[in-house]
């Protein structure tokens, strides 16, 4: 499994308690996050931190069955974004599943609609404008991914797309 945006490595520590035998692997612009996740993680075995950019993910095409990234979307461009999903892409072996959490977007739930749009303004961010109007299926689909299922958790979105395995 891949965690990408993986900072200091608390998700990945949730995995492992679940999953101890699990090999996973987390990407980080960060080499501080990275170097606190190496600490946090280090009981662990099989975890493998590496700094480097989700738009050019430092891994071999269909190396991985799992790729995560958990709140990160939203901060990037909307080229970065299609960049970061397009390598998900590549790096997930068929049959291969990519999660995505990150906040609502325009649409998912109408009360919080007005929110969503004055948040960028008020917060400072200046991605989240174009991450609130992205479709998501439309985007993964160019890159061979098959949106299955979106979960709404109060403010949050869990978007799931699956690589369709060789047939």
């Amino acid at each position: 499994m891949l965690d990408i945006a993986c900072g200091t490595g608390r998700f990945l520590d949730f995995v492992k308690q679940t999953w101890p035998r699990l090999p996973v692997v987390g990407l980080d612009l960060s080499e501080a996050y990275c170097r606190h996740a190496r600490r946090h993680l280090s009981r662990w075995s099989r975890v493998d931190l590496v700094v480097g950019n989700a738009e050019s993910i430092p891994a071999p095409d269909s190396s991985f069955d799992a790729v995560t990234c958990i709140f990160a979307f939203h901060e990037l461009p909307p080229q970065a974004r299609r960049n970061a999903l397009r390598e998900c892409a590549r790096v997930l072996k068929p049959g291969g599943r990519f999660v995505l959490l990150d906040s609502l977007q325009r649409g998912d739930v109408q009360d919080y609609d007005g929110v969503l749009e004055k948040f960028p303004h008020n917060y400072h961010e200046p991605y989240y404008g174009s991450y609130i109007g992205e479709d998501f299926s439309a985007v993964a689909r160019q890159y061979g991914l098959m949106h299955k299922r979106d979960t709404m958790a109060f403010v949050s979105k869990v978007m799931v797309f699956d690589k369709p395995p060789n047939r």
